[in-house]
């Protein structure tokens, strides 16, 4: 698929209220954010300001705050690469030093042990210092990376085999949870979806991007969200329930005004961390609806770090789009996403056992290992990399079944002589190949 985004007007809508509509869901849950200013049960929130910040009328938090630094690198180089990831850590660290607000407690301990590491390998050591805190506390799973997620969504329009990875190695730079990555990806693909089709996607059924071994208590989760309303999944610092959360919220919209506006009036009157829940239903509600369906009112008075207002939110949410569908013709070819997600189905480690060209491997490559590419001229290419950095062509064919067999062969036995008590298992079956689906 190729994206037309300049000759479709209501794409150009959708894509400009994902962001436009986290930061509106954002700052209109901001004044009432853990009880900080009364909100009657009939009473529709406003803008007014206050909360913890104290902000002022129609300001975003840390949520867009955070989320507008991924979307700044996305649109200048994308995130298809090592030096982007850490780009958007050195972003994060940056804004925690000049412009943080309300940042959480998770976020903050990673960050801070970042900031003094200097400036190469920022994504590594974020994601490691986060693998840290995991393994000391076993509680990491806060919904600090399910708010800024959005803008990966728009970043892979175009590739949602990439948008799986991308979006979880976004999320692993703070919350290493397993559960917070999987709501980064599930959400994503949501927002994709919705983009591109305009309507609002079967949430449940978007579950099967997520490992197998956890889509049964995901498909659970989100029945149980559409079967109830969003204030019971308060308190939702958890990210599974502040995704239940946001979610009932629009299944189970309130008041009156257009879906995106009762929904976000759901999402606030859900309680709690307010402001989180409003942003994260928000990107969802902007992706389906537009950012036509956004009140002018809302869009006159949103603001904030640093210092963007909501045109600017249109601009960047574009050129984070057009900038991924520039880079994506560098994407690996679909054949080639599905040998290696066979292989890691198999539980050879990828960037360490083996590497398909035009995928991310951000925590860096073995010396030692079998690549696999599409060359210009359609041919594929299978090649071992030695210790010594010296490559070895091992075929060259057109014939893909060819190509498929020698690289499988060849990253078995690499795995093998390197493991050579471990049993490598054969593919789990019954996976949809939903990478052949938009």
């Amino acid at each position: 698929m190729t994206l037309r985004v300049d000759s479709d007007p209501g794409l150009t809508d959708r894509i400009e209220g994902v962001l436009l509509g986290a930061a509106c869901g954002d700052a209109l849950g901001v004044p009432y954010e853990f009880g900080s200013a009364p909100l009657a049960p009939d009473e529709p929130p406003r803008m007014i300001g206050g909360g913890l910040g104290p902000y002022a009328p129609g300001e975003w938090s840390d949520d867009t705050q955070m989320a507008v630094v991924v979307a700044r690198v996305a649109a200048d180089q994308g995130l298809r690469h090592v030096p982007a990831l850490d780009a958007v850590v050195q972003g994060w660290v940056d804004w925690l030093g000049s412009g943080a607000t309300d940042v959480g407690t998770q976020t903050r301990q990673v960050l801070g042990t970042v900031a003094g590491t200097g400036p190469s390998r920022l994504w590594w050591s974020s994601s490691a210092a986060a693998a840290g805190l995991h393994r000391r506390t076993g509680q990491t799973a806060g919904n600090g990376s399910l708010m800024r997620t959005a803008p990966v969504a728009l970043a892979f329009l175009d590739d949602p085999a990439t948008l799986t990875l991308a979006a979880r190695w976004v999320s692993d730079a703070t919350h290493r949870d397993p559960l917070a990555g999987d709501a980064c990806v599930l959400w994503c693909h949501a927002i994709r979806l919705a983009v591109l089709d305009g309507v609002l996607p079967d949430l449940a059924g978007l579950v099967d991007v997520l490992p197998l071994a956890r889509q049964g208590r995901w498909t659970s989760w989100i029945v149980d969200a559409e079967r109830r309303t969003p204030s019971v999944f308060a308190p939702n610092g958890y990210v599974v329930s502040a995704l239940q959360a946001a979610w009932s919220a629009i299944r189970h919209p309130v008041g009156d005004g257009s879906p995106l506006v009762t929904s976000l009036n759901a999402a606030v009157h859900a309680g709690d961390d307010t402001d989180t829940v409003a942003a994260i239903a928000g990107a969802l509600l902007g992706a389906v609806h537009g950012a036509s369906s956004i009140p002018e009112e809302w869009l006159a008075l949103v603001h904030g770090w640093p210092g963007l207002r909501a045109d600017d939110l249109r601009d960047l949410a574009r050129r984070v789009v057009d900038r991924g569908v520039e880079l994506a013709v560098h994407r690996a070819p679909d054949e080639l996403v599905e040998v290696a997600e066979h292989l890691i189905a198999r539980g050879l480690g990828e960037g360490y056992d083996f590497v398909v060209r035009g995928r991310l491997v951000p925590s860096g490559l073995s010396s030692e290992y079998i690549g696999l590419e599409q060359l210009d001229d359609g041919t594929y290419r299978v090649w071992y990399l030695g210790d010594w950095g010296t490559q070895r062509s091992l075929v060259e064919t057109g014939d893909w079944a060819v190509a498929r067999a020698r690289f499988v062969e060849e990253s078995v036995r690499l795995a093998q002589g390197r493991r050579p008590r471990w049993k490598i298992p054969d593919e789990p079956g019954g996976k949809r190949r939903w990478w052949h689906q938009r």
